[in-house]
């Protein structure tokens, strides 16, 4: 491995056994991410009664929100190529989803068009809108990545679509889709387009302005290296007035909540509703701040494109074995083994200390591997060693 690759793994604390290919769900956690956080509950505990003297001097409660919550937004807009304005701190992707959905205005009989390959943190809340709100949700044919999304999105349209949600890459079988043109062509219609974006944070390159989605839902937790909790929405300040606040609180309001009316803040902090997890949220900022200067985000996409890529080749010549995820990707990869299920070959991956997961979106239904910048050439052998033994043995 090179200087910057032995590096990473040392700040991520992965051990030599370990193959950490699932980033997917889970990413290692880096050590600033980690420094942050154990800090971030050290100053806590000081502002609530640990050190009077700070408390008296520099302030606690509500005080020490402030600067935590201006970093965050500011790494965030940097990574994002957005205004700190239009970014929303949340727990969680899916709390980003949520936030948009429930705040646009739909009526009995909406329609939204989603992808077929969206991941179940999508799928349940617009169950929940199907419900809730008499919203019908149309799905895109999107096969296992091999559609074009663009086309089948046009083709599912229709006089009363009204929000299209589709994923910027596939949890699936990692397929990114053209955005850019999805959104221009909702755009032409009148229609919003939310993303999901957490398979695409820290695997490819995020710019929201370029990508052209109203919303961009994301989590560090992935192939970040951050804390779970960390979540974040992207809303293009353009249509602040098109997705309202659903559920408020001090935070919401321009005046805290101590004026005689409701003013909403004229950013995204509309969204943002009271007490957070800070030592999380700075945890979340350490990590991206990581990525942005001390590796470079530019050499995080073109290792980790070149990684999948000798990856795809290797399994690509097992017998036995079927790829479902495309060459010209850059993390997620799928592939079933003839004869064995999923679930068997990530347990006996497992037993190698090889790291993955099972999908079930796709058909065949497959294995799902993860290639993160932190692989090693020699990670990449033992997959394919390991898969080639389990094709055989099937």
């Amino acid at each position: 491995m090179s200087g910057k690759a032995d590096y990473i793994r040392r700040e991520l604390m992965l051990p030599d056994e370990l193959v950490a290919v699932n980033a997917g769900s889970w990413g290692p956690l880096c050590r600033a991410a980690r420094k942050a956080i154990r800090e971030g509950y050290e100053e806590e505990a000081a502002s609530r009664g640990d050190d009077p003297r700070a408390m008296r001097e520099i302030g606690s409660g509500l005080a020490r929100y402030s600067s935590a919550i201006s970093e965050a937004k500011d790494a965030l807009a940097r990574f994002l190529n957005c205004s700190p304005d239009e970014v929303a701190l949340c727990d969680s992707s899916t709390t980003g989803m949520n936030i948009f959905l429930w705040g646009y205005d739909f009526e009995p009989g909406d329609e939204l068009v989603a992808g077929s390959l969206e991941n179940p943190a999508a799928l349940v809340p617009l169950r929940v809108l199907e419900r809730r709100r008499g919203v019908k949700v149309r799905f895109a044919d999107l096969g296992n990545g091999d559609v074009d999304a663009v086309e089948a999105i046009k083709g599912a349209m229709n006089p009363r679509t009204r929000m299209i949600l589709i994923s910027n890459v596939d949890y699936a079988t990692g397929t990114r889709v053209d955005l850019e043109e999805i959104s221009s062509m909702a755009h032409d219609r009148g229609v919003l387009v939310l993303a999901d974006g957490i398979q695409a944070m820290g695997t490819t390159p995020v710019d929201v302005k370029e990508l052209g989605a109203d919303g961009y839902a994301m989590g560090r937790h992935k192939f970040l290296c951050g804390p779970d909790g960390a979540g974040a929405l992207y809303v293009n300040g353009m249509v602040l007035q098109e997705v309202m606040t659903t559920y408020a609180g001090v935070f919401s309001d321009s005046e805290h909540g101590m004026g005689e009316g409701l003013r909403l803040m004229d950013t995204a902090q509309r969204y943002e509703v009271s007490t957070r997890p800070i030592p999380v949220i700075k945890g979340g900022t350490a990590c991206l701040n990581w990525f942005m200067d001390e590796v470079g985000l530019n050499y995080v996409y073109q290792r980790c494109r070149s990684l999948y890529r000798r990856l795809w080749g290797m399994i690509d010549e097992i017998d036995g074995v079927s790829l479902l995820s495309r060459r010209d990707q850059s993390s997620l990869m799928t592939f079933a083994v003839d004869g064995v299920a999923p679930g068997e070959v990530v347990a006996r991956l497992r037993k190698s200390y090889i790291f993955s997961r099972n999908i079930s979106a796709t058909n065949p239904q497959g294995t799902r591997l993860s290639v993160g910048v932190w692989n090693r050439e020699s990670d990449l052998e033992e997959i394919s060693k390991a898969v080639e033994e389990i094709a055989e043995g099937a």
